[in-house]
Formats: C-alpha cells, structure tokens, sequence
C-alpha cells in the first residue's frame, strides 16, 4: 500500500499567513501540520512509500522539509511536483491524485489519500482495518461532529446505512442530511486508479473536491464509510488553524532540529 499526502494547492483563504510558506507545512505549536500525517502514517505497517504531492512554488520549502526528517524516518518517503507556481493553474485534489498516479507509475496498487491539512486523531490502523473487514471497497473517514451546525455549508457529508455503506453524499449542503463530515482521508483498492482517470475524462466533473469523485465512484461500486468521534481538524481557516494551536499548545515534541 502507498499512502499520497495532497499538497499541491495555494490555501488562499490564509494568505498572507500562507503567501510565502505551504500550509502543510504551517507549524502547530512548533512542528509542521504535516509531520501529524506523517507519524499516523508510519504507524501503518502495511504502508511502504509515502508520496507528497506539492506544487512547483513551494518545491524548494518540501525539500528543505525532507532532508529534516528523512535521517529519522522509516519508509520511503518521495516528492511528486505538480507543473503549477498559482492557484489558477492548480490541478485540483482529484487531478493532482491521478497526476501522482501516473507519475509514479502507482495504476493497479492500493492507495491511502489524504489531504495535507488534515490533523486527525484516529488510529490508521483502526481505518486500514475497517477497509479489509469491507471487503478492500473503497472507503471514507467520516468524523462525526454531531451537529448540523458544525457541518452546514462548510463539508461535504455521507449518509450511512446500518452496514456503513454510504448510498448518499452531499457537497457542503446548507440543508445536510448527516452530521458525518468528509475529512479527505480515502482507501482506495487497486482496481480504482483507473476509475480516477475515466472520471476526470468525463469535462463536467469537479477535479477539486474529492467528494465529488466518490459520490459518482458509490454509483458504480460500494463505498463505505468509516465514522470516528475522536478529535479531527481540517485547517483551512485562521479560527481553525488558532483552535488547533490553542488545543496542542505544550503537547508537542518536535522530533528533528
């Protein structure tokens, strides 16, 4: 299994915090948002190679980054450079995960996806788990905030059956359904990389919000959802990035110097 960590996008909404710095690599209390994902990651021991997916801008901030944490990293760890330096160019999450796919030549192996803005508390091997016990469909985190305040008009969110089988997904409704809300962490079997392509060759289709491609991938196939109530913090906001901040303030151990 491979794990990919979407990097590629400009967080416009932060700037000027993120004008000149990547926002996975924004710190928390002293340690970059992406070195969360990363120790979640190596915990897994079905992972082999951990694939960051950036954007030409930032290119030289993730390489400085990896030679940080490579002297002290087990795994492989690599960088796939989307041919993008502004937001206008930018491939989206779905496009840059097909790039990634192609790049590395990754067509016909399982895939754990996850945006670099994700901070979650979960356990991987908890989700790897609920994937195998699924039958290897494709699988989504949902993380349950148990409002339909918190999640109107800000996430996409899955509508569940009693076997988890999502059979209903909304994009950022401001008339939700659900209180589960889509965190952009994915499994995705092998069979599925094609599906990525034949989906994006389709031009009436959304190549930014990857709930929009498992959506229309849940109408071909099962998808099931995997909901947790433990902490999780999608930081595309200064109130979000503060609240995060605020809350592991004096719980982080910076690993590298």
């Amino acid at each position: 299994m491979k794990a990919i960590i979407l990097a590629g996008g400009f967080a416009t909404r932060l700037f000027p915090l993120t004008k000149h710095i990547p926002k996975a690599l924004l710190p928390v209390d002293g340690k970059p948002i992406i070195d969360f994902l990363l120790e979640k990651i190596q915990e897994e021991e079905e992972i082999d190679e951990i694939i960051i997916s950036i954007n030409a801008r930032f290119k030289n901030h993730f390489l400085y980054w990896k030679r940080c944490v490579s002297h002290n990293s087990p795994g492989t760890i690599s960088i796939v450079t989307e041919p993008t330096t502004k937001e206008e160019e930018k491939l989206g999450a779905v496009g840059g995960l097909n790039y990634v796919i192609e790049r590395k030549g990754l067509e016909g192996e399982e895939l754990f996806v996850a945006a670099g803005d994700n901070l979650f508390e979960f356990r991987l091997a908890d989700f790897v788990a609920f994937y195998r016990e699924h039958g290897n469909n494709p699988v989504i985190a949902f993380c349950d905030l148990q409002s339909e305040d918190r999640v109107r008009g800000k996430y996409g969110v899955g509508i569940l059956d009693e076997n988890s089988k999502v059979v209903d997904f909304q994009e950022k409704s401001h008339r939700p359904k659900s209180t589960l809300a889509s965190t952009c962490c994915y499994l995705y079997p092998a069979w599925t990389t094609r599906l990525i392509k034949e989906y994006l060759e389709d031009p009436g289709q959304d190549r930014d919000a990857p709930g929009y491609f498992m959506d229309w991938l849940r109408q071909k196939t099962e998808v099931y959802g995997f909901a947790f109530q433990e902490a999780w913090y999608d930081i595309g906001s200064f109130s979000t990035y503060d609240q995060v901040n605020e809350d592991y303030k004096g719980k982080v151990v910076i690993q590298y110097e």
